[in-house]
C-alpha cells in the first residue's frame, strides 16, 4: 500500500480506516466534494463497528445525496495527516472503490458540502489530500 504525508518522529498517529468513492458521470467527469476545508472524494472515516461498504454508502448519502448501487474495490492508500477538526494526527487508511450511484429521492446533505464534477486530470490537481490524488490516477 502506498503511503503519503510526512511522518514526524515521536508523534502518535491514530489509524483511521475510511472508504472513498470514484464516481464518474457519463461524460467521464469525477464526483468531488467541495468544502471550506478543500476538495475531497466522496467518502470518509468509518464509524466504530462499521464495515467499508456500509460506511461508504452512509458517506455518499450524507455528502452528495446519492444512493450507492454498486462498489468494486480498486485499491488502498494511506495518508499521514494532522486534522484541524479533531486536533489529532491520523494515519488515514483509505479503501478506494469504483462505484455507481443514483440520486436519492430526498437527499439531506451535510452543510458546507457541494458536489462538483471534474475531469480526472483536474481532480488530481485540485484534491486536497495526496492519497486521494494518487487514487484517481492509479485506480480510476
Amino acid at each position: 500500500m502506498r503511503e503519503f504525508g510526512e511522518i514526524f518522529p515521536g508523534i502518535h498517529y491514530t489509524e483511521r480506516p475510511g472508504a472513498y468513492g470514484l464516481l464518474c458521470e457519463d461524460g467521464g467527469r469525477l464526483a468531488v466534494i467541495e468544502t471550506s476545508f478543500g476538495r475531497f472524494l466522496p467518502g470518509g472515516g468509518l464509524d466504530p463497528g462499521e464495515d467499508a461498504l456500509t460506511g461508504l454508502a452512509r458517506e455518499i448519502m450524507e455528502e452528495i445525496g446519492y444512493l450507492l448501487l454498486s462498489a468494486e474495490l480498486a485499491g488502498q492508500a494511506a495518508q499521514y495527516h494532522w486534522s484541524e477538526f479533531y486536533q489529532m494526527h491520523f494515519k488515514k487508511i483509505g479503501s478506494f472503490y469504483r462505484i455507481t450511484a443514483t440520486t436519492a429521492p430526498a437527499p439531506t446533505l451535510q452543510e458546507d458540502h457541494s458536489l462538483i464534477w471534474l475531469k480526472p486530470d483536474e481532480a488530481t490537481k485540485s484534491l486536497s489530500q495526496e492519497f486521494q490524488r494518487y487514487a484517481v490516477g492509479a485506480f480510476l
